[in-house]
């Protein structure tokens, strides 16, 4: 044995020697109880208090020898624990991170977040616009279906009057009738046909386009309707793309939709209208959730594809129509139907306006009505953009830009207008317009504060408008005059509905160019660039005493 043994048996030989003296002084006790003569007058007077005391006494021995028990196999686990305790190591905190990394972290997990969230916007979206196309094949699979069986039933009811036309006398009654029939069933059936059309998709030639000629166009078809609006505006935002259309088509669907909406609302000559071009990049839904905390009601009839966009929006001011009339002027199935309740499907092929909804599907867009109790009335047409095109490394080495169309809007150097017009809403549709146009635009509201402008520094602006409302009346004229008698050579534009032709310099009147109502923003910028570009050529070629004032 080791020392360590010796030294650990002493101890607990010391600890048992008194737990073993008690049970056995307990027993002797007993014993002493039972036996000594003695205490025999006790156990005569109580037999059962010394057997009592002995079993206690046995009791108090027994417990004391489980004690002792107890105590040894309490050792005993002792005896076989470690000598001595070590507590477990408690491993290092790892260094806390700088606050940039845990920013960096975080923003990376927002991120990550946010593109979930737009994806799952775009797996809705999808979902949404499969489930109103397939509405939409539904509903033109059961109107073809209706229309197949009642072209065979008129066919069966036309093919026996004609027999009783044929057969009756022709001064009869009856032949009378069958005559009706006839011509009730001619009647009709150009009606199933053009629900038909309407129901057929068919295929459109789509190219880019620019967005601008698409407004020019659907504005030159306004001005021709029977009824047209008292004032159109046409805006054309910085950075709409090109988009991916049947320039035509689209130009006549706007141009038909405000006709049809002016006719529903009965305000062809007072309301007034504005077309739009913008871009769309984000999710469409996203600008309707901002428009519809904004207090408009969206409907979104066909949800265009997640992506870039050119948005064309016509919007009508005034009490907005109800949804079913609405839904009616966009829907090609219920638009077909309107057109021939009001006699429309004896027209000849082509006149139609095409249905929104049947356009914006033709370009595999999207169309959303948007009512405002306030605003008015707005329509949204969805039209793809058309891709930007790859630039190459020598991109970076300037390229002379291809000169546009005849939507060309920029001009350089920029011509410096003055707008005389006492409605101060009227003016600011004329700033906005024309700077969108490339123009710097001043403007008055005062005919005697605009004459001092122009006597201050003849030389400093190259054109002036005068408003609708001042040209039609003789304060108009009579301030083109005056301007005309300061400076000779500055062109002067007035509005009036006489005459849809230009009146151009050294005809009878102030005026250099007369404008037909309603105002058409493009077309007033291009008359007054081409006004503008001839004055400056004018004040080249001659000797320059017109001009009293310096440019600045």
């Amino acid at each position: 044995m080791s020392p360590s043994d010796h030294s650990l048996s002493g101890p607990r030989t010391g600890r048992a020697a008194p737990l073993l003296a008690a049970p056995v002084f307990a027993a002797l006790g007993g014993a002493v109880v039972l036996l000594l003569s003695a205490l025999d007058p006790l156990r005569e007077a109580a037999p059962w208090a010394l057997p009592l005391m002995a079993a206690f006494s046995g009791a108090a021995a027994g417990l004391a020898l489980l004690s002792v028990w107890n105590a040894g196999r309490l050792t005993a686990v002792r005896d076989r624990a470690p000598a001595s305790f070590v507590p477990p190591s408690i491993p290092p905190m790892p260094p806390e991170q700088p606050a940039v990394d845990r920013a960096a972290e975080a923003a990376v997990r927002i991120a990550a977040l946010e593109e979930a969230l737009r994806s799952k916007d775009r797996q809705a979206a999808e979902r949404l616009r499969s489930q109103q196309l397939a509405a939409m094949d539904a509903r033109a699979e059961l109107a073809c279906a209706i229309v197949h069986d009642m072209n065979n039933a008129l066919g069966a009811v036309s093919g026996y009057a004609d027999f009783l036309v044929s057969d009756l006398p022709a001064d009869s009654p009856q032949a009378d009738y069958a005559n009706r029939i006839i011509t009730a069933v001619a009647r009709a059936r150009p009606g199933l046909r053009t629900l038909v059309s309407a129901a057929r998709l068919e295929t459109a030639p789509l190219k880019p386009e620019r967005a601008v000629g698409v407004l020019d166009e659907t504005a030159t078809l306004l001005r021709a309707v029977p009824a047209p609006p008292g004032s159109l505006a046409v805006r054309h935002d910085a950075g709409t793309p090109d988009p991916v259309c049947n320039a035509g088509l689209l130009a006549r669907t706007l141009a038909g939709l405000a006709a049809e909406i002016l006719a529903a609302t009965g305000r062809a000559g007072d309301a007034r209208l504005c077309l739009r071009a913008s871009a769309c990049v984000s999710i469409p839904a996203e600008q309707e959730d901002a428009d519809a905390a904004a207090g408009w009601t969206v409907r979104p009839l066909l949800v265009p594809h997640p992506g870039p966009h050119a948005l064309f929006e016509l919007r009508v001011d005034g009490t907005p129509l109800a949804d079913d009339v609405l839904s009616m002027l966009v829907d090609p199935l219920l638009f077909a139907r309107a057109c021939y309740r009001r006699g429309q499907s004896d027209r000849e092929e082509g006149a139609h306006w095409p249905a929104a909804l049947l356009t914006a599907r033709l370009h595999d867009g999207g169309v959303s009505l948007l009512t405002h109790p306030a605003e008015g009335t707005a329509v949204r047409l969805y039209i793809p953009a058309a891709a930007a095109p790859l630039r190459s490394p020598q991109a970076a080495i300037p390229q002379p830009q291809p000169v546009p169309g005849p939507a060309k809007h920029s001009l350089a150097p920029a011509c410096k207008v003055l707008i005389v017009d006492a409605d101060p809403m009227s003016g600011d549709r004329f700033q906005t317009g024309l700077e969108r146009q490339g123009f710097e635009v001043s403007v008055c509201d005062d005919l005697r504060d605009a004459l001092d402008v122009v006597t201050d520094e003849p030389g400093f602006f190259d054109a002036v408008v005068i408003g609708p409302g001042l040209s039609a009346l003789p304060a108009g004229p009579a301030l083109a005059g005056r301007l005309k008698a300061l400076r000779p050579d500055l062109p002067c534009v007035l509005y009036g509905t006489v005459g849809a032709e230009p009146l151009q310099a050294g005809a009878d009147g102030p005026a250099d160019l007369l404008l037909p109502l309603p105002v058409d923003l493009p077309r007033l910028a291009r008359g007054v660039a081409a006004l503008a570009a001839g004055s400056r050529q004018g004040s080249c070629q001659g000797s320059g005493d017109g001009m009293a004032g310096e440019r600045r």
